[in-house]
């Protein structure tokens, strides 16, 4: 070999031979090391240890910063400490959410607040045993008793009061508000509950004992496009609310009547009705229409008008049928003769619950009887007839006849003479309700 290439091999291999000794110039390397570079995390001393796995060095967490010292809020020397119930300006407010049909949500919130100046000095710690008992973590009563007070609560704004106001407020109806006063002779049935304008939904009168529906008044369609004749066409009659008899007048309640009256003006002023010897809960049948008007005045009532009628009949849908535009499902047998007791059959019963206005008796109204009243009511007005009763110009003697028709149709009419008894012709009331009531 070559001088030179032995010179050369011996300087590359010089300094690693010196840095193997120990102790030779170990100490200068580390030190100009750390003066290059900051030290970095130490390492685990099992993690040089012969075949340990290599784990990676845990990082420092990060140095939070100082915290910013918020400055107190100021207290309005003014201002009660104990006063809870400020409302601030600062509330939020809350819009209306539109939808493609309208509104889809109402935020709105209703909230009743007491009254100014109330603080927490105000309220005392229910102790009742129905409130220690709704409260599944309170502590046991002989070891945290109630605590004495000197100061005796508000009158006006204490915890007993504000609960039984509230109670109060909750068990009120809203439509108690406006309730309406009934005729003399008649009460709400209890528990029957309340229209919305203020009216009992079920009523009794004092006089015959009879349990009355409310109708809501409205835009009512009477009669039918098609046949028969004497009922085409359909016409549009705004009536008044009013209550109708749920049942007809039945033979027991005619008795009744009939009781009283000849007691006070002689023992025949009113004379039996054809069916006298049938039930008690049968409809009475074979009186005339003053018969009918007769009983009614007694009543303190009056007959419906054939708006009215049909209005009990079809409810606010105008429906064909008081169950709705179906077929009739009898629960027995029934024809347009059948004569049962009434509410026999509990489908034949209306949207305003008023039973047996499709078959049982057939019923007197009021209006005249003319094949072509609706279409000469068209023909006199454009608009909507109010509490139309029938034409004047018609037969006084006869008068219409609803219930009973072919395929139990609600709208069907007949006019038959109002002098003459009828045997299968009996009635029901009305209520009517005037704006002095």
């Amino acid at each position: 070999r070559s001088p030179v290439f032995s010179l050369s091999t011996a300087a590359l291999l010089f300094p690693l031979v010196i840095a193997l000794l120990p102790g030779c110039g170990g100490s200068d390397s580390k030190q100009t090391g750390a003066q290059a570079q900051p030290v970095g995390p130490l390492e685990n001393p099992q993690n040089n240890a012969p075949g340990a796995e290599e784990r990676p060095a845990p990082r420092r967490p990060a140095p939070k910063p100082a915290a910013v010292a918020q400055e107190e809020p100021g207290i309005d020397p003014s201002t009660n400490p104990r006063d809870v119930f400020e409302v601030t300006a600062t509330m939020p407010t809350f819009e209306r959410a539109e939808g493609p049909d309208g509104p889809v949500s109402m935020n709105k919130f209703d909230a009743v607040f007491p009254a100014k100046g109330s603080d927490s000095s105000d309220f005392e710690i229910d102790q009742s045993p129905d409130a220690k008992a709704s409260t599944p973590h309170s502590a046991p009563e002989e070891t945290a008793p109630a605590k004495q007070t000197d100061k005796p609560a508000a009158k006006d704004h204490s915890s007993a009061k504000s609960g039984k106001e509230s109670s109060d407020r909750a068990a009120e109806k809203p439509e108690s508000e406006s309730k309406r006063s009934l005729p003399s002779g008649f009460y709400a049935v209890a528990g029957s509950g309340y229209s919305p304008v203020g009216w009992p939904l079920r009523i009794r009168a004092n006089s015959d004992g009879a349990e009355m529906a409310l109708v809501t008044g409205g835009a009512v369609i009477v009669g039918h496009d098609g046949d028969p004749a004497e009922s085409s066409p359909q016409i549009t009659v705004v009536v008044d609310s009013f209550y109708m008899d749920r049942s007809e007048v039945t033979l027991a309640r005619y008795k009744r009547y009939r009781k009283e009256v000849n007691e006070e003006h002689g023992r025949h002023a009113v004379l039996e009705p054809d069916n006298a010897s049938s039930p008690a809960d049968f409809p009475v049948l074979g009186v005339t229409l003053k018969q009918a008007e007769f009983y009614a005045h007694w009543a303190k009532k009056e007959l419906p008008a054939e708006a009215e009628w049909e209005r009990a009949a079809r409810g606010e849908a105008a429906f064909a049928h008081p169950w709705g535009n179906g077929r009739a499902i009898w629960s027995q047998a029934r024809d347009r003769t059948t004569i049962t007791a009434v509410k026999s059959f509990g489908t034949d019963v209306s949207p305003f619950g008023i039973y047996d206005l499709a078959g049982n008796a057939r019923e007197w109204c009021i209006d005249r009887w003319s094949p072509t009243a609706f279409a000469d009511a068209q023909k006199s007005s454009s608009t909507p007839l109010r509490n139309f009763k029938g034409p004047r110009n018609a037969p006084v003697d006869v008068h219409v006849v609803k219930g009973n028709g072919p395929g139990w149709d609600a709208w069907y009419r007949a006019g038959m003479n109002a002098t003459q008894h009828h045997p299968d012709v009996g009635f029901r009331c009305v209520l009517r309700l005037n704006e002095k009531n």
